[in-house]
C-alpha cells in the first residue's frame, strides 16, 4: 500500500480556517517501489529501442517517437503516485467535564439531620442535587471553559442524560466541532432545552454500584479533552467492585475525579420496625401471638408508641386495636413488642404495626411500619395428592400438608395397593369417579402422574372442576410419566391444562453426567414479588439465596399465552428454542388456575430449613386454591401475586371485573383510585386495559416513588360496591444500611487523581477551580479528491499510444 506522507505544493489557508494541498503517495515499504522500478526500466528500455529503430531516419522522427512513449510512461508513473487534493479544516475540541449523579433510593433521605431544621421541612438529597445543577450557577461557570455531560448511576450506569455545550469561543478562528454546538455527531443526545430535571434525577435504584459505574464511564468516555468527572453521591456503595479499580483507571488516563458529598455526616435519629413475626394460618378460635422487633439509632432512652392496626375481611379501613409503649434501650439493640390476638371471625386479616418516636424528628419515616397477612380459617382446605410413584418430593410434601391443621389431605399413590399405609385423612386407590366426589376438593397436587389411570370421562370432570368450580391443580413434572404425557396424543385434555409446552424428547433426562451440578433458581420479576414464594415469616429474603438449587428440570418449549412465569432453570446448556426451561409457572384456567413445577427436587430445600420446605407447599397449595375460595363471591376482585414490594419495583396489577350478568365489560379500560402512604389520593390513578387473552380481566402496572402503604380501590360497575387492595412498599435494605454520608469513601475515591472531595455547599465555588481547560486545536480532513482519475487522462494515454503506433506504421517499424 502507498501512504500519503508528502505535500508537493504550497498550502493555502482560507479565512474560514480551511486549507487545501496537493499530495502524492510515496512508497513506504520496499514492495511499494516495485511498480515504479518497472516503470523506470520501461523508460530506459524505450530509449534504447527507439534510438536503435530510428538510426536510418532523421533526428526529428527519433525525438517524436521518444516523446510519445515517454509521455505515456510518465502519465503511468504519475498515476502510480496517486496525486490528490486534500482539504483540511482547523477546528477546536472543547474541554469536557462529566457529572456522574447518584440516583439510588438512598437519595430520598434528608440532605441533613432533621433535628437541625427545627420545624422546617428538610429537602431530600435528590432535591438538593437538583438545586445544585438546575438552579445554582455551577453549570454556567463550567460552561465558560468546558462542555458538560450528565450521567446517572444506581445499580448500573445510565445512558447520556443531558448535554450542555460550552459557551467558550474557539481560539485562532477555528471552527467549533459537534460537541461545541451541542450536536452529538448525528446522535439523538438530549439537548439542553429538553431537560426535565425531575425525570433525570428520579431515584429508583435498588443498589449503588459506584465503583462499577465509574469504571464503565471512564472506559466509554476516554478522550484527550476529558478534564474530569464530578461524582455527586453519598458514597454509600453496597454492590459491585471496590472504588479502587475505577480510581486507578482514572489515574492511568489522567482524568481528575472530584467527589461532591451529599447527606448528613451526623449519626441519624431513626426508629425502625425491623421485623414483624406472625403466623400465616391460624385456626378460628385459637389465640396467637404477633411479635414486632424495633431497632433504633440515635434514640437510646427515648420512648416509642407502638400501635397495632387490624383490617378484617369486612373492615373498610384498618383500625387500632392495641397500643404499647416501649423505651428504646441501646442503639442497634432489638426491642421486642408482643401482641396477643384472637379474632372471632374467619377470613384474611391484615395486621400493621406502626411505631412513632415521642419527641424528636426522624431521618426516615417510611420504615416505621410493617404489615403481615394472617389467614383465620374456619374451614380446612381439602387437598387430593396424587403421585405416580413414591418420589421424595411426594413423601415429604404430603407429610407436611397432612400435619398442617388447616389442610385435610387425601392420598392416591398410583403404585400402591390395598394394605399400604400413608399419612393421610383418607387413602384412595383410584381417581374420584363422580362429580360429587371430585368437587369436594379445593386443590389437587399431581406428582408425575400416570394419566392413563385416569379415564377420559374423569379427565373431562377434572377440566370442568378447574374451569367452572375454581379448582386448583398443581402439576409436578418427573422423569417417569411426564415424557409419556408429552409424547402421546391421548392426553390432549390434560396437556391443555398445563401452562407450558412440554418437550416430547429429552436426551438429558436420566443422564447423570449432565446432572452433576445444582443450578440456583432463576426468579423472574413476577417470581421475586410473588407472595406465595416468600418462605421466611420474618420477612427475611435470604431463604432462596441459601438454596443451592436443583440439578435438572423437565425441558419445555416455552410457555402458553397468558402464563405467568415465576422461575426458570438456569443451566445455560439446557436452553432451547423457547429459552430457558420453565421451572415454576401458573396460568388461570377459567375460574381456577394451574401451577406447574418442572423439577421434583424441591425436597432439597429441607437442607436449608425444613420450615421453608413446609411453607413452600402450604403457600403453593393455597395459591392453587385461590379460585376455589373466591368463586362466585363477587363480580370484581384484585388478582395480585404479592402484596410486599421494594421501592423501585414495578407493581403488576390485574383486576377481574364482569357485568351483573357475569359477562365481560364493554369498556376496554378501567380506572383505579390510588391512595398513598399519607392517605391522600395520587392523581392520576392507574388505568388498566383489557387483557386480550382474558376478556374479563384488565391489566396494568404502577411504580411507587416513595415507601409506605398504598391502597388501590375500584368501583364495581353498576353497583355500589367498591373493592380494594393494599400493598406495602419497603425501602431496599441495602440502601437503608447506611444513613450517613460516607466521607472517607468519597475522599478515597479521588486520591491520586488530582481532584478533591468537596461538600455540597462548597461545590459551586470549588469545582470549577479544580478542573483545568483541556481544549485543543486539531486538523480534520474534510475531503480528499483524486486528481488523476479523469476521463481526459485516459483519452490522452490512448491518443499517445495510437499516435506512436501510427507513426511506427508509416515508418514501417510496426
Amino acid at each position: 500500500m502507498l501512504n500519503s506522507i508528502l505535500a508537493q505544493s504550497s498550502t493555502t489557508a482560507t479565512p474560514s480556517g480551511t486549507s487545501s494541498s496537493i499530495e502524492f503517495d510515496w512508497p513506504y515499504f520496499w514492495t511499494d517501489w516495485l511498480p515504479i522500478v518497472l516503470l523506470l526500466l520501461a523508460i530506459g528500455t524505450t530509449l534504447y529501442f527507439v534510438f536503435r529503430d530510428t538510426k536510418q531516419f532523421n533526428r526529428g522522427w527519433t525525438i517524436l517517437l521518444t516523446t510519445l512513449r515517454l509521455a505515456f510512461l510518465t502519465l503511468g508513473l504519475i498515476m502510480a503516485l496517486n496525486p490528490h487534493e486534500r482539504t483540511q479544516t482547523d477546528t477546536h475540541r472543547p474541554s469536557r467535564v462529566i457529572f456522574l449523579v447518584d440516583t439510588s433510593t438512598s437519595m430520598q433521605q434528608p440532605v441533613r439531620d432533621p433535628r437541625s431544621a427545627g420545624a422546617e421541612s428538610v429537602p431530600t438529597r435528590s432535591e438538593a442535587i437538583l438545586e445544585l445543577l438546575g438552579e445554582s450557577p455551577l453549570l454556567e461557570r463550567l460552561r465558560a471553559d468546558h462542555s458538560v455531560d450528565l450521567f446517572t448511576f444506581s445499580d448500573d450506569l445510565s445512558q447520556l442524560k443531558a448535554r450542555f455545550p460550552t459557551n467558550a469561543s474557539p481560539a485562532d478562528g477555528a471552527q467549533p466541532n459537534a460537541q461545541q454546538t451541542g450536536e452529538a455527531n448525528g446522535s439523538d443526545s438530549p439537548q439542553e432545552e429538553k431537560i426535565v430535571w425531575d425525570e433525570i434525577l428520579k431515584t429508583d435504584g435498588h443498589l449503588t454500584r459506584l465503583g462499577d459505574s465509574l469504571d464503565k464511564l471512564l472506559v466509554e468516555a476516554k478522550t484527550s479533552t476529558l478534564s474530569g468527572i464530578v461524582v455527586i453521591s453519598d458514597g454509600a456503595t453496597n454492590a459491585g467492585r471496590d472504588i479502587s479499580a475505577a480510581r486507578d483507571r482514572a489515574t492511568e488516563y489522567g482524568v481528575r475525579l472530584v467527589s461532591v458529598g451529599v447527606g448528613s455526616t451526623e449519626p441519624p435519629q431513626n426508629l425502625e420496625v425491623a421485623r414483624l413475626i406472625a403466623p400465616t394460618d391460624v385456626q378460628k378460635g385459637d389465640a396467637f401471638e404477633l411479635s414486632a422487633i424495633l431497632r433504633g439509632q440515635g434514640v437510646a432512652g427515648k420512648s416509642a408508641q407502638v400501635d397495632l392496626l387490624q383490617k378484617g375481611p369486612n373492615d373498610p379501613e384498618p383500625i387500632v386495636v392495641l397500643t404499647e409503649t416501649r423505651t428504646i434501650s441501646e442503639d442497634g439493640t432489638p426491642t421486642e413488642v408482643l401482641f396477643d390476638l384472637k379474632p372471632s371471625d374467619g377470613g384474611e386479616y391484615q395486621f400493621t404495626v406502626r411505631a412513632s418516636l415521642s419527641g424528636g424528628n426522624e431521618t426516615r419515616q417510611e420504615d416505621n411500619q410493617l404489615s403481615r397477612s394472617v389467614n383465620i380459617f374456619d374451614r380446612p382446605l381439602k387437598v387430593l395428592v396424587i403421585a405416580g410413584g413414591p418420589m421424595r418430593d411426594y413423601r415429604f410434601a404430603k407429610t407436611a400438608l397432612y400435619r398442617h391443621p388447616s389442610i385435610l389431605t387425601d392420598i392416591w399413590l398410583q403404585t400402591g395397593s390395598v394394605g399400604i399405609s400413608q399419612e393421610s385423612n383418607r387413602l384412595l386407590f383410584r381417581f374420584p369417579e363422580d362429580r360429587e366426589s371430585l368437587y369436594e376438593y379445593d386443590a389437587i397436587i399431581a406428582f408425575d402422574v400416570d394419566w392413563s389411570q385416569v379415564s377420559e370421562e374423569q379427565r373431562g370432570l377434572l377440566t370442568d372442576w378447574i374451569s367452572n368450580e375454581g379448582g386448583g391443580l398443581f402439576v409436578v413434572a418427573g422423569d417417569v410419566n411426564t415424557p409419556q404425557l408429552a409424547a402421546s396424543e391421548e392426553f390432549e385434555k390434560i396437556k391443555r391444562l398445563y401452562p407450558v409446552l412440554l418437550e416430547e424428547v429429552s436426551l438429558r433426562l436420566g443422564n447423570r453426567d449432565a446432572a452433576s451440578t445444582a443450578f440456583p433458581i432463576g426468579f423472574t420479576q413476577d417470581g421475586e414479588v410473588a407472595e406465595f414464594l416468600k418462605l421466611a415469616e420474618t420477612g427475611d429474603e435470604s431463604a432462596w439465596a441459601q438454596f443451592p438449587g436443583v440439578y435438572r428440570t423437565y425441558p419445555t418449549r416455552g410457555a402458553k399465552a397468558g402464563t405467568t412465569i415465576f422461575a426458570e432453570f438456569t443451566d445455560p446448556l439446557s436452553r432451547g428454542p423457547g429459552g430457558q426451561p420453565v421451572l415454576l409457572a401458573a396460568q388461570r384456567f377459567g375460574q381456577g388456575q394451574v401451577l406447574y413445577l418442572g423439577s421434583p427436587e424441591m425436597w432439597r430445600l429441607r437442607s436449608v430449613d425444613e420450615s421453608y420446605y413446609e411453607r413452600f407447599w402450604i403457600k403453593s397449595v393455597r395459591k392453587a386454591a385461590e379460585g376455589r375460595s373466591k368463586r362466585g363471591l363477587q363480580r370484581s376482585l384484585f388478582i395480585l401475586d404479592g402484596t410486599e414490594f421494594e421501592l423501585g419495583q414495578t407493581v403488576p396489577l390485574r383486576v377481574r371485573s364482569v357485568t351483573p350478568q357475569f359477562e365481560p365489560l364493554v369498556s376496554e379500560e378501567i380506572p383505579l383510585e390510588l391512595y398513598g402512604p399519607n392517605g391522600s389520593p395520587i392523581l392520576p390513578g392507574p388505568v388498566l386495559v383489557r387483557d386480550p387473552l382474558r376478556p374479563e380481566e384488565f391489566v396494568g402496572d404502577y411504580r411507587p416513588l416513595v415507601a409506605g402503604a398504598y391502597r388501590f380501590e375500584y368501583q364495581v360497575p353498576e353497583s355500589s360496591d367498591r373493592i380494594q387492595q393494599n400493598i406495602e412498599v419497603q425501602f431496599p435494605r441495602q440502601e437503608a444500611a447506611s444513613l450517613v454520608q460516607e466521607v472517607e469513601q468519597l475522599r478515597r475515591l479521588v486520591e491520586g487523581t488530582g481532584g478533591e472531595y468537596v461538600t455540597l455547599e462548597e461545590a459551586v465555588a470549588a469545582v470549577p477551580k479544580l478542573l483545568p481547560n483541556k481544549g485543543e486545536s486539531v486538523t480534520i480532513d474534510q475531503k480528499i479528491e483524486e486528481l488523476w482519475d479523469r476521463k481526459f487522462l485516459m483519452f490522452l494515454m490512448v491518443l499517445l499510444v495510437s499516435a506512436e503506433w501510427l507513426t511506427r506504421k508509416l515508418l514501417k517499424l510496426a
